[in-house]
């Protein structure tokens, strides 16, 4: 398939990261065909034993008459982001790296997470403990 810019002309490797390509049709004009006769004429060859071969010759060949078409051609239409799409774009790439960044960091933040609350555990059942003791009046 055919790649055009916004001009109308081909593009070998368009860079997808600076455009994208957007499917069209683009009409293709055929202009009308006179016809024409062909011309021809026919060529002989003798033999000693008097025999001949006759064989036709086209000077011209034929051509039949058709009238003017136009054809639908599927084409990939080339068109550049704007300065704003790249901006957007390059925000977006930043703030997916960003967020992978805190995936790859989740396994150690919740095993953080995870010791802090063992420790903060510890001390409410510690707390607990020192204040029944208190309430019933047991000293250690």
């Amino acid at each position: 398939m055919k790649i055009i810019d916004s001009t109308g002309v081909e593009i070998a490797n368009p860079d997808l990261t600076l455009g994208y390509l957007k499917p069209e049709t683009q009409t293709v004009h055929h202009d009308a065909v006179a016809g024409v006769e062909e011309v021809s004429h026919y060529e002989y060859k003798t033999y000693p034993n008097g025999g001949r071969d006759r064989w036709k010759v086209i000077d011209v060949p034929g051509v039949d008459p058709q009238p003017a078409w136009d054809e639908e051609v599927p084409v990939m239409r080339y068109i550049r982001y704007t300065a704003e799409e790249l901006a957007a774009q390059e925000k977006a790439r930043k703030e997916a790296q960003q967020r992978q960044e805190a995936l790859d960091k989740l396994p150690e933040t919740l095993a953080a997470l995870q010791a802090a609350q063992a420790d903060a555990d510890a001390l409410n059942v510690d707390q607990a403990y020192r204040l029944t003791l208190l309430e019933l009046g047991i000293t250690e």
